[in-house]
């Protein structure tokens, strides 16, 4: 067992890792060039080399091709990777990322052994939550539990102020996914009402915005597509990152790129001058989803604005001016200004990890679901079994019947809902398939008897969020259950030298 738990944010942008040592002490790592945070970017040098951080960052101009940014918005998914002849998958990707905060914390420590609480967005799926997972613990870390960011940062938060009787709304919106909760707060303990955002929401779609923009303008004045040159987009993207951040605190800003691109004439510059009232045209679709997952939140759960004591802003995408003139509007001064947008998620999974391991024992908090779970049925429709915003741990049965008598297997198909976005609303997985995640499929034999079949079907969650599907023939007691935990192993992982 590792003397000092950690807590690890892997983010869409950067990533972090604290460590929760004597007394309650937070400490952040730094990485090696200082900063208290590893940019959530890959650089291949060769087959069997890759770098990671800053100096990945650095590269992805010039080798686009052998770069590779925004790992965390695949996982889950089936998208694949090629460089240098190789494929790889986002889960080997994250374990790469994984294994440099390891050696990170061993460098720091001294110690070879890990126990991690890793945050993940709130509104993530089940199959993203557990390539996750699968990925930490590739990479040598003991995986305490994942832990929502938005409730990372309200145990944070509560942490140094324990607060008491306050109703509380985390806005996270960080590089690549939105997440909003809201969470009743106590002295020593915390319970989270309800959960909602996407996973396709983020500060980098701001960049894309504005850099779409920029291209397009430019190729009106020139007719040149920059798309069509990946070392010119990308100067693009970091431009208008840099206008993003700029327009923060300015109202204006100037954005400059030399030789962007030859023409037979010769060279072209590109220059433009960007105010925030042109981001704000170019973002406003972008804040218009956001608007409306936060107001439905709201009204879900029968609240008004002016019923949140406190607005806790989470994720660096958080100060995007238009964001946070959003926030601020619409919640006035309840808008916390006490708090590191940046820090908040790691340092409440470090908390976390202090409570799991006995080091911070009074302390309590429930955490809640994010997605209805349930099944296809016959009709291809989806019948929820366990809702959205349940508390958990949690266990949750309902029965069911064949649709005739003569049936002696049936096929148990488990399905999560509005797997993006909770702008998606569907009760019809055949209609609409892409606002479902298709969990598992399992076939049940049923004893063929003159009895009407029943089957009991079971969803049970655990503290650590482990999903385990039961099916249950009532007549004779068979009984079949399907754990949805996901593992991977990879040599990669072992041959290749992370730095």
């Amino acid at each position: 067992m590792s003397r000092y738990p950690v807590g690890i944010d892997f983010g869409t942008t950067n990533s972090m890792i604290a460590i929760f040592k004597e007394k309650g002490v937070i400490e952040v790592i730094s990485s090696e060039s200082g900063k208290r945070f590893l940019p959530s970017v890959i650089y291949f040098k060769n087959e069997s080399e890759a770098v990671t951080g800053d100096n990945a960052r650095s590269m992805q101009m010039l080798e686009s091709q052998n770069t590779i940014s925004n790992v965390k918005r695949y996982m889950g998914t089936d998208k694949r990777f090629t460089i240098y002849g190789h494929e790889y998958t986002a889960v080997e990707l994250a374990a790469m990322f994984f294994k440099k905060l390891k050696n990170l914390h061993k460098d720091y420590t001294g110690e070879t052994e890990a126990q991690a609480v890793i945050t993940v967005p709130a509104y993530f799926d089940h199959l993203q939550r557990e390539a996750v997972r699968s990925a930490a613990q590739a990479a040598g870390f003991e995986v305490l539990t994942l832990l929502n960011e938005p409730t990372a940062a309200a145990l944070y938060y509560n942490n140094i102020g324990k607060k008491e009787n306050e109703l509380c709304l985390v806005f996270d919106l960080g590089g690549g996914t939105l997440d909003i909760s809201i969470i009743e707060l106590n002295k020593d303990c915390l319970k989270v009402i309800a959960t909602g955002g996407s996973t396709e929401i983020g500060g980098v779609d701001f960049d894309v915005a504005v850099a779409d923009y920029l291209n397009d303008d430019f190729q009106k004045l020139h007719g040149i597509d920059l798309k069509g040159d990946p070392i010119a987009y990308q100067q693009l993207l970091f431009q208008a990152e840099k206008a993003k951040m700029e327009l923060s605190g300015l109202n204006e800003t100037n954005l400059v790129i030399p030789y962007i691109t030859i023409t037979p004439k010769g060279p072209l510059h590109f220059k433009k001058e960007l105010d925030k009232a042109l981001f704000n045209k170019i973002t406003e679709p972008i804040i218009a989803n956001i608007k409306k997952i936060t107001e439905d939140i709201l009204k879900d759960n029968g609240l008004k604005p002016e019923d949140i004591s406190r607005v806790l802003p989470v994720g660096g995408a958080s100060r995007i001016c238009n964001v946070r003139a959003f926030v601020e509007s619409m919640f006035q001064s309840s808008v916390s200004k006490d708090l590191n947008p940046e820090e908040a998620v790691v340092c409440g999974a470090a908390v976390n990890a202090g409570m799991r391991t006995g080091l911070l024992s009074d302390r309590k908090f429930f955490d809640v679901t994010s997605h209805n779970l349930g099944l296809e049925d016959d009709y291809g429709n989806f019948e929820i079994i366990l809702e959205k915003n349940e508390p958990y741990p949690v266990s949750f049965t309902s029965r069911f019947t064949t649709a005739s008598a003569d049936i002696d297997k049936i096929t148990v198909h488990v399905l999560q809902d509005m797997a993006k976005s909770s702008l998606n609303v569907s009760d019809s997985p055949e209609n609409d398939p892409d606002y479902f995640i298709s969990l598992a499929k399992f076939d049940f034999t049923v004893e063929n008897n003159t009895k009407e079949a029943l089957i009991d079907i079971e969803f049970d969650i655990d503290e650590c969020g482990i999903v385990t599907v039961s099916a249950k023939d009532v007549n004779s007691g068979k009984t079949t259950d399907f754990t949805l935990k996901s593992d991977f192993a990879s040599d990669i992982i072992d041959n290749i030298k992370i730095y």
